[in-house]
């Protein structure tokens, strides 16, 4: 059996909460954040349609063919 650097079987086996070190702690809290961001960035690169519409906007970004809406009221304008 292998032996953990912080003893958290030990600590497991004598109450029903451990202590982390908050470093760890931060350190799996941005771990999890960046690995979130990348499965979200494959989900949408995997989604065909998604990536179509994207490349169209971009196209569409570069020759300014876009409306500008500042409210609800130009929002609900725009898109009647």
């Amino acid at each position: 059996m292998r032996r953990s650097i912080f003893g958290l079987e030990q600590m497991a086996r004598r109450a029903d909460s451990i202590q982390l070190p908050k470093e760890l702690v931060e350190d799996l809290l941005e771990s999890s954040l960046r690995f979130q961001e990348v499965a979200e960035t494959l989900e949408v690169q995997l989604d065909k349609k998604t990536v179509k519409r994207l490349k169209i906007g971009d196209k569409e970004l570069k020759k300014r063919q876009y409306k500008i809406a500042s409210s609800r009221e130009d929002i609900n304008r725009i898109l009647s």
